[in-house]
């Protein structure tokens, strides 16, 4: 694993190191994919206050991330009592679901996004990730994600897509117009535009865990 985490350190830019990531064996590639999400998710837990994960806990969680997704792949899980989602569902057949998030560090205003598309299947196809140098809060962090993910996969060609987010808010920035005069107002607007204009259909939803 140093390797390739030394490898993936010198790679010029997101781009690449998502093609990097993406060409790997699958057992490698979604343990990486894991580790990153769980990086980030340990992140955005500590930035609201929530007690800091060890650094085992994140990686025992990025490995609980991959088995999941192998044992998905393929699969539909079944809808808890009430309706709701439980853990990752995959997209309707012809669909792509996308799920971002990002960590935000009050401290010096800085923080980092990154996505996962995966088809219906469960099978991954593309992920991507950056550094924001200069972020005004998690949500906003969020929205970076959201965007960049939308662009990368409108470049792609995709035509129907779902974003799932772990932000409640962020989907209501999504799905109404209420915060569209709120700090992170532009990048609402903006995701919002290229859902509309760049794709046939495109959705949003909360994750449940």
């Amino acid at each position: 694993m140093e390797d390739i985490i030394l490898m993936l350190c010198d790679l010029p830019s997101a781009k690449h190191v998502s093609e990097h990531i993406l060409s790997l064996k699958e057992e490698k590639k979604l343990l990486i994919i894991g580790l990153l999400w769980s990086w980030w998710d340990a992140r955005n837990k500590a930035n609201v206050g929530e007690q800091r994960r060890s650094a085992t806990e994140v990686i025992t969680k990025a490995r609980l991330v991959m088995v999941s997704a192998e044992a998905d792949s393929g699969t539909v899980n079944s809808m808890r009592q009430g309706g709701e989602r439980r853990g990752w569902v995959p997209p309707a057949e012809g669909t792509w679901k996308i799920n971002i998030d990002a960590a935000y560090c009050a401290n010096d205003l800085k923080g980092a996004w990154g996505f996962i598309v995966r088809d219906s299947e469960g099978q991954a196809s593309m992920a991507g990730g950056g550094c924001l140098a200069v972020v005004k809060d998690a949500l906003c962090a969020e929205a970076h994600a959201c965007v960049a993910a939308l662009e990368a996969a409108a470049d792609s060609g995709m035509q129907n897509i779902v974003v799932e987010t772990d932000s409640q808010v962020l989907v209501k920035a999504l799905q109404t117009s209420e915060l569209d005069r709120a700090m992170g107002g532009v990048l609402f607007r903006e995701a919002k535009f290229l859902m509309e204009t760049m794709f046939v259909s495109a959705s949003t939803y909360m994750f449940l865990v």
